[in-house]
């Protein structure tokens, strides 16, 4: 597109923040701030030497005070709007290592990194409430009809969801506790027989 014309816009960026860092330098003896510039500094050597061509001027380094500051301002902005809460869940957990891991990072029950046995772990976190914009973000894939493949328009819509329905209390019996189960068909009530529980909930557990 370069050859042709065009103004591409092609930066490279230094995703640096992270406990793997972390752990490199604990192991290592070296603070991470000293590992991880000169990680970035031999990276960007390497694709200069293979003259890969990236605008270097517009090089960022997540790092960087001046770059964090904005990650920073934007999660504040977040959480005093009340899109950012905190919540237990259940994780991966790797003791070695001493974080959590995406499914992708446990492979056969052990951490893709030190090859650890790995465990569910209930953790307090932090979370996004990117639900309060599903119908809006339904909503507008409308306005891309046309300019977007109708497969990824499909996959979008399949992915945020829709469920129109009603919120339905079941007493627990001999308790004064309540289930709560949503249903698309609250005409279908009267022939429940049965509800299920996550095995992982608190209610199953006791």
């Amino acid at each position: 597109h370069r050859m042709r014309g065009y103004n591409v816009l092609h930066p490279m960026g230094w995703d640096l923040f992270g406990l793997p860092a972390e752990n490199y330098a604990i192991k290592h003896g070296i603070h991470p701030r000293e590992t991880t510039e000169r990680f970035a500094a031999n990276y960007r050597r390497q694709m200069q030497l293979v003259e890969c061509s990236y605008d270097w001027s517009r090089e960022i380094n997540s790092t960087d005070p001046a770059f964090y500051r904005w990650t920073q301002w934007f999660f504040l902005l977040l959480y005093q709007r009340g899109l950012a809460y905190r919540a237990p869940g259940s994780q991966w957990w790797c003791p070695q290592c001493r974080t959590i891991l995406a499914n992708e990072q446990v492979e056969d029950g052990r951490c893709w990194r030190c090859d650890s046995v790995v465990t569910r772990k209930e953790l307090e976190q932090w979370y996004f409430k990117i639900t309060d914009y599903a119908d809006r973000l339904l909503d507008d894939l409308n306005q891309l009809e046309g300019s977007w493949p109708a497969k990824v328009l499909s996959m979008q819509r399949n992915w945020i969801g829709r469920s129109v329905g009603a919120d339905v209390d079941f007493t627990v019996e001999g308790s004064d506790r309540t289930i709560t189960v949503f249903t698309t068909r609250p005409d279908t009530l009267y022939g429940v027989t049965f509800m299920v529980v996550a095995p992982d909930s608190e209610l199953a557990a006791e």
